[in-house]
């Protein structure tokens, strides 16, 4: 329910279209003086506080509950974050396996985000069922490229949701030849499908607004990294995936159930495909690159509701880098070799929304004695509460506070968050 206040407070109870629970309060003072909150009400869920005394064979499949969309990320920062503890270097096969179930999960993830949550703002619908009778080319499409996508995932993983075959040091079973052939073709047939995608949401019509943040996003100079890079940002910074500890901190809001990640220095960031475009657009597929030149997209950009446009461009290049990987994989089968041992290990990915970090210290009987979890939404809260902020201050006082409230809405949809992933 969305309700005005008074003239100065807009309150959204329950923010609908996004994962998880949250309400937003915007009160507008005199002078520019504005408080925005992202009151989010999910209930806390103990991930890392259960993970102690689990045996290191349970975390990934644990830690892939903790979100039903984009399990294969939770999983794989998971088992990379053990192995990483136990000094297990996982096969060349198994690495870019992993690779390829990631992009196709980022792919699926942003798939939904587009078409469920954040189309419906730009026409006036509340959800995308009500949207069907009108747009049904649009809902045969989405059909269509997420059932494309969840097939990598089955096919790989054993099941679409929550897959059982990736493990500590690799896979239990591996996919042959023929499988691979198959789902390329079917990801051939849905390419047309993304292209559309891009030229959708590009002609959609979001508020004008530019901030500065800093975007931080993994890299490696050779592919376009998912699952394993540098971490690199917009102000030229370069980091380990050790140093991420030391870089940066949490801070506990008494109004969110979620924590606020910062940079040693107490500065919001932001993470996702926006900040993957700004830092990584080289790294696109020429065919992408060549499609955002001819839309006239300009890198960098500031727009914060542009990370729905970000997501069109990555949903098209992903599967053409899923193409790549289907073809140069040539799939054979491999024994798992674990030495356990003591150790604490840290893991880096490229979640669909931003950066995702586990890291565990684990005994020498493989069972864990730690365990640490940052989500894409945490590392994201503190910016988008600035942004929102930036909003508000620009909202010229003479206009109806319903528009402002929609342009809230609007912005918190296009960061995609995941409160439900935050709350751990």
């Amino acid at each position: 329910m969305t309700k005005i206040v008074n003239p100065k407070e807009i309150r959204i109870d329950y923010l609908s279209r996004v994962e998880g629970e949250t309400n937003l309060i915007v009160r507008l003072g005199t002078e520019s003086l504005v408080e925005v909150r992202l009151d989010i009400f999910e209930p806390p869920r103990f991930f890392e506080g259960f993970m102690v005394g689990r045996k290191y064979d349970e975390v990934g499949d644990i830690t892939s509950r903790i979100c039903g969309i984009c399990p294969i990320s939770h999983m794989t920062t998971a088992i990379q974050a053990v192995e990483a503890a136990m000094g297990i270097d996982p096969s060349p096969q198994t690495k870019q396996i992993r690779r390829l179930m990631c992009i196709s999960q980022n792919v699926a993830s942003h798939i939904i985000h587009l078409y469920m949550l954040a189309l419906p703002d730009y026409f006036g619908y509340p959800g995308f069922l009500p949207m069907i009778p009108d747009f049904p080319k649009e809902a045969e499409d989405f059909l269509a490229m997420k059932s494309a996508m969840n097939r990598v995932a089955a096919v790989i993983g054993g099941r679409a949701l929550h897959p059982i075959s990736m493990v500590v040091g690799g896979f239990t079973r591996i996919p042959t030849r023929a499988d691979f052939h198959d789902l390329a073709k079917r990801i051939e047939e849905v390419l047309p499908l993304a292209r559309r995608t891009i030229d959708r949401i590009h002609g959609l019509t979001p508020p004008d607004l530019h901030c500065e943040s800093e975007y931080m996003a993994l890299r490696k100079e050779d592919v376009f990294a998912v699952n394993d890079g540098r971490i690199v940002s917009s102000r030229g910074r370069r980091l380990e995936t050790a140093e991420y500890l030391f870089f940066f901190k949490e801070k506990q809001e008494s109004y969110g159930m979620a924590k606020k990640s910062f940079t040693a220095e107490g500065k919001t960031f932001m993470v996702g495909a926006l900040a993957r475009m700004n830092l990584k657009f080289d790294q696109y597929r020429e065919k992408t690159r060549k499609i955002a030149e001819d839309l006239g997209i300009i890198v960098p950009d500031t727009n914060p509701y542009h990370n729905n446009l970000a997501q069109a461009l990555e949903i098209y290049d992903g599967m053409l880098i899923c193409l790549e990987l289907l073809e140069e994989i040539q799939p054979r089968k491999e024994g798992l070799e674990l030495r356990i041992s003591d150790g604490e290990g840290i893991s880096l990915t490229e979640a669909p929304r931003g950066l995702l970090m586990h890291s565990y210290a684990v005994d020498r009987k493989g069972t864990v004695q730690k365990a640490n979890l940052v989500t894409p939404t945490a590392h994201n809260f503190a910016n988008l509460e600035k942004d929102l902020h930036f909003l508000a201050v620009r909202f010229p006082e003479e206009d109806d506070l319903g528009d402002l409230k929609s342009k809230c809405a609007q912005l918190v949809r296009a960061y995609d968050p995941c409160f439900s992933c935050s709350v751990h």
